[in-house]
């Protein structure tokens, strides 16, 4: 079984894998609105399986992106489940650097 390696900040990952900082800022964008989507299906009292029947798509894809697999969600699959929950998404531009 592979030990999941811990990380004190974002950098320290993305040296790790090789990451270009607009990247870090993708996924730092997705963890933040995963964190909204499971701030408002809680809220509604909602279970993951009832937002999955909400998009067309099964519980295990909404518990993956809730336990912060990030890698493993597409921003079409975050924008299905906003879209779903009445949450409204904004893309600002700003400095990666």
């Amino acid at each position: 079984m592979m030990k999941t390696k811990k990380y004190k900040n974002a950098k320290e990952f993305a040296k790790d894998y090789g990451l270009t900082d607009v990247e870090v800022a993708l996924v730092k964008e997705k963890k933040k609105l995963i964190q909204k989507l499971i701030n408002k299906r809680k809220k509604s009292d909602l279970s993951q399986a009832a937002v999955a029947k909400l998009i067309g798509s099964k519980q295990p894809a909404i518990a993956r992106m809730e336990s912060g697999q990030v890698s493993e969600v597409s921003m079409d699959f975050l924008v299905k489940v906003a879209l779903a929950l009445e949450v409204s998404i904004s893309i600002k531009a700003q400095s990666v650097a």
